[in-house]
């Protein structure tokens, strides 16, 4: 069943056949530049999904979701919205292959998860972490009317917060 749907786009909770598409973006160095090391084994992807999957479970409505192209039904990235720990706040985040940068999909799905987590989750902020490089990622949050913030997260002390 598709979670989240655009009109190019639509995103599912990740599911175990979908290990080798997200191995395929785990390692991929250009991919996770800016969000961490690369992973080397597939199982570490495998291992990611089956915890994605428990964490969906407890938590529904929020997890790590992967993102598809409609016109060829290709994987072509991921979308997170997940609790902040220790805090009321909610994280989006995005993802994408290289294939699919430069054709607006990260502002598309972005603003369709926040008006998801706001109809969803309205008594909570909705806050995004970008490493201060990642000058592509603060565009597409500043065209989506997020704002730069002055607090910091517990585990995120050396990124960006916006907030919506």
């Amino acid at each position: 069943m598709d979670f989240l749907e655009t009109p190019r786009l639509f995103c599912r909770l990740f599911q175990l056949e979908d290990a080798p598409d997200l191995f395929r973006f785990e390692s991929n160095p250009d991919v996770v530049r800016y969000i961490r090391p690369p992973v080397s084994d597939p199982l570490q992807s495998k291992n990611r999904i089956v915890q994605e999957i428990a964490y969906a479970a407890l938590h529904e409505g929020l997890g790590l979701f992967a993102c598809f192209e409609k016109a060829s039904n290709s994987y072509i990235g991921l979308v997170k919205m997940k609790h902040v720990e220790n805090t009321d706040a909610i994280e989006v985040g995005y993802g994408f292959m290289p294939e699919a940068w430069g054709k607006g999909y990260a502002t598309e799905v972005t603003q369709k998860a926040i008006e998801y987590l706001q109809q969803n989750f309205a008594d909570r902020p909705i806050v995004a972490f970008i490493s201060p490089e990642n000058l592509p990622s603060r565009r597409v949050l500043e065209k989506l009317g997020m704002t730069e913030a002055q607090n910091t997260y517990q585990g995120h002390e050396d990124a960006v917060v916006f907030e919506v």
